[in-house]
């Protein structure tokens, strides 16, 4: 722990620093890069944010409610409400983004994966779209390198505000996000007052058009398919649009993100069959600090190999003035009449960031597995060109064109973890009672050891389609988690 306090010391020192001599040579850095930052994330304080606050009848209502309900005074509701617009509103830092965001999650993405965004779809729609349109990135959740993945795919074109759940309020991580733009959400704290703040800031930077991106399904998928849409950051957003001042167009661009492989995959996949994770934050962040910090030596004596490949694509951008035209419920006042449109317009972001999904060698060949047990190498290089064939329509931005060059990126990822394993050394455990298995050459099959990650990657493949037809699954109590092991666990 002295090692992590130590390290979040040093990093919040530089960053003061950046703070205190930086800002005219990031001004100068901005200009020469003609690097576009929303305006009114530069605003050194928040006086003109507070006064559209607290001056809508909305959160005057809100304080006296709140006031009523908790028998305190309306002053200290008040108070009370400006403690959470403190905690929510960022402190945005150019040098800190640029010169220290920037450059951090680029080595890191690049040292874990091999990165690859779909940049020419962004390029176009700048192009093209009409000045001083307001855009939010509405991304998939796989991991929370999803922050970092996102934030450097746009360094070149935009500086992203963040809507960032509370994992991250630990310091000194609390203070380097609100540095980058990023504000945090209590997803699942249910205090109206808090909420009332929080839809009145999202709509105030909406309105001024600061871009944002937010995770549409709330929180990470456990089974490695889409999970639900959660309507209500996305209501806090299109609800903006009720205010007749607001007449500049307000996009939402689906961002689709797909993994060779999830740093949490194995804890995600754990927490699904009931077994809760007892860290607390501070230990999982030094968790995380640890494991860089070996896996960065490890590299220094190229002992590190890279997890595959890291995807980022885009769907097509859906206007959400076009939308309320033909679906003018969605801005009603009331949250009952909305609410099915809202849906829809989910459904509509969350269809399109299926079609967007990004193929990856592991996610293909998990697939594959879930068919076909065994596999030799003839069978396998067969398998995958005819999904090849299948998935034209899909996103394709690999490297590798073949079916042998994607058998070999996808293997030598999976054999780095065991998690495929030549057949002959579990023929004698699986087919014992069969009097032996006939000798097969080169054949493969996935570690039975590890089925639940084969079906995680597997189902990141899924259509949206499929999983809504499917059902969403729900996380396990923890009495149930040893009868659903038994279940996953192979005879």
């Amino acid at each position: 722990m002295n090692v992590f306090l130590i390290g979040g010391g040093a990093l919040l020192v530089i960053a003061v620093i950046a703070l205190v001599f930086g800002k005219r040579h990031a001004r100068r850095f901005q200009r020469a890069r003609r690097i576009h930052v929303d305006k009114f994330k530069l605003k050194r304080r928040h006086a003109e944010i507070e006064l559209e606050v607290f001056g809508s009848r909305e959160i005057v209502q809100a304080v006296q409610t709140y006031a009523r309900d908790h028998h305190v005074s309306v002053e200290q509701a008040r108070k009370q409400a400006r403690t959470y617009l403190q905690e929510i509103v960022p402190k945005f830092n150019i040098l800190a983004y640029y010169r220290i965001g920037a450059p951090v999650a680029r080595a890191i993405m690049h040292f874990l994966y091999r990165v690859v965004v779909e940049r020419k779809p962004i390029r176009e729609f700048n192009d093209r779209a009409i000045k001083g349109a307001a855009v939010v990135y509405v991304i998939n959740h796989r991991s929370n390198a999803d922050y970092v993945l996102v934030a450097h795919m746009l360094f070149k074109f935009i500086s992203l505000s963040y809507a960032i759940g509370e994992w991250a309020r630990v310091w000194p991580l609390n203070h380097v996000f609100k540095w980058f733009g990023g504000y945090f959400v209590r997803r699942r704290y249910r205090e109206p007052l808090y909420h009332a703040i929080l839809s009145k800031f999202v709509q105030t930077i909406t309105r001024h058009g600061v871009t944002q991106g937010i995770f549409i399904e709330g929180g990470l998928t456990r089974d490695g398919a889409f999970q639900k849409p959660k309507l209500g950051m996305l209501d806090y957003i299109v609800s903006a649009k009720r205010d007749p001042e607001f007449s500049a167009p307000l996009f939402i661009i689906p961002t689709a993100v797909n993994y060779d492989r999830v740093l949490e995959d194995r804890n995600l996949t754990e927490e699904l069959l009931g077994r809760e994770e007892r860290a607390t934050k501070g230990e999982k962040l030094k968790n995380t600090f640890d494991y860089l910090f070996k896996s960065f030596f490890r590299g220094l004596f190229h002992r590190f190999k890279r997890y595959g490949y890291a995807i980022v694509s885009f769907g097509h951008p859906i206007s959400i003035d076009d939308f309320a035209r033909e679906h003018a419920a969605i801005l009603s006042a009331s949250h009952e009449e909305r609410k099915p449109e809202l849906q829809r317009l989910a459904d509509t972001v969350m269809s399109e960031i299926s079609e967007a999904l990004p193929v990856t060698p592991v996610t293909m060949v998990a697939s594959i597995f879930v068919k076909h047990p065994v596999l030799t190498d003839e069978a396998m290089l067969q398998e995958i060109g005819n999904l090849r064939s299948e998935w034209g329509e899909r996103a394709w931005l690999l490297r590798e064109k073949t079916p042998k060059e994607l058998w070999k990126a996808a293997r030598q990822v999976l054999e780095l973890r065991h998690l495929i394993v030549r057949v002959d050394q579990w023929r004698d455990e699986l087919f014992e009672d069969r009097g032996g298995m006939p000798e097969i050459e080169d054949a493969w099959q996935w570690n039975p050891q590890q089925r639940l990650l084969r079906d995680y990657y597997a189902n990141a493949l899924m259509t949206y389609g499929d999983v809504k037809r499917r059902g969403w699954p729900e996380r396990q109590r923890k009495s149930a988690a040893p009868a659903a092991e038994a279940q996953q666990t192979p005879a």
